[in-house]
């Protein structure tokens, strides 16, 4: 059964189902130097390309809720949460490259991950990304995700597998910081691949 699309909110920030209006911005943060460093998205990435994309995320999916992230009235980022069976499923985001440094995708990541537990009764939700993707792993980090381990060849990227940061959250586990930032810092400098911190980076494949 495909999933619903709901309108979440937190005061300032809402996860809304995608439009057409998003195409334009979804096109700006998918050609960003930044975004095709640490995603899949094409690098012949077009406008139409763009539209078509939207176009398939905007409504019900059997697989996966794909939000996009409105600020100020102005659309700042897209949110997958895909169902990988047995009653689970993994976050995926990109943040627009206006709108980093702002903590809005670690708040729509709360929304999200309050969803999958809450309303749709998930067991666990999983994270990963490319070795070194530390914006990202903060981004979950401030919903609880316990500090990665680093898996060799876990993630296709751009025609060959590479070294992958993997955390999960279970149901019954705290969803805020088991710490200072700092104390996963040390923790990700001591995993392979670590690089600059770079708020807002994404873990979406192939949009």
């Amino acid at each position: 059964m495909p999933f619903p699309i709901p309108i979440l909110s937190d005061a300032t920030l809402t996860l809304r189902p995608h439009r057409a209006s998003d195409v334009g911005p979804v096109y700006a943060r998918s050609i960003d130097p930044l975004t095709r460093e640490w995603t899949t998205i094409p690098l012949e990435y077009t406008e139409s390309m763009a539209a078509e994309y939207v176009a398939a995320i905007s409504r019900e999916q059997e697989d996966a809720v794909s939000w996009a992230l409105e600020c100020d009235g102005a659309y700042a980022g897209s949110l997958d949460l895909r169902f990988q069976g047995a009653n689970s499923g993994n976050l995926g985001f990109v943040t627009a490259p206006a709108f980093r440094g702002r903590g809005l995708m670690s708040r729509a990541v709360a929304l999200a991950v309050a969803h999958a537990f809450d309303d749709l009764g998930w067991d666990v939700v999983t994270w990963s990304a490319n070795a070194g993707n530390t914006g990202s792993y903060k981004t979950v980090w401030r919903s609880g995700f316990p500090p990665p381990i680093a898996v060799p060849h876990l993630l296709a990227h751009r025609g060959e597998m590479v070294e992958g940061w993997i955390s999960s959250l279970a149901a019954g586990d705290p969803r805020v910081p088991a710490g200072r930032w700092a104390q996963w810092a040390d923790v990700a400098a001591r995993l392979p691949g670590v690089a600059q911190d770079r708020p807002g980076a994404s873990t979406v494949p192939g949009d």
